[in-house]
């Protein structure tokens, strides 16, 4: 049983087509942002490869700098990923409606 807090509204609201519209435009703008920036960090990757150390005792600066940029590169990657997610549910939302993606077991 789910207990409904006062305020809570028996309505669920629903956001206009062109609402939902604007933001797929807003978040094809980030998304396109964001894979030019993985590109730069690529880009700063190769670069820094050709200076890494080869030394088994210890990282330098460079080094550090690599492992660094190869978690801002996955991370980009994954952002990716989840902002494309979003885009194709939002496209979904506005093609044929709300629809539940997860439900309670009952």
């Amino acid at each position: 049983m789910k207990i409904r807090r006062f305020n809570e509204s028996t309505e669920e609201l629903d956001i206009t087509p062109e609402r939902v519209g604007e933001l797929i435009e807003e978040l094809k703008d980030s998304l396109s942002l964001i894979e030019d920036k993985s590109e730069s960090v690529d880009k700063l990757l190769s670069e820094l490869e050709k200076y890494k150390n080869n030394s088994k005792k210890g990282n330098d600066q460079i080094d550090d700098s690599l492992a660094a940029l190869q978690i801002i590169k996955k991370n980009l990657d994954e952002s990716t990923d989840k902002l494309d997610t979003v885009i194709g549910n939002l496209m979904d939302y506005n093609d044929e409606g709300r629809k539940y993606l997860y439900t309670e077991n009952k």
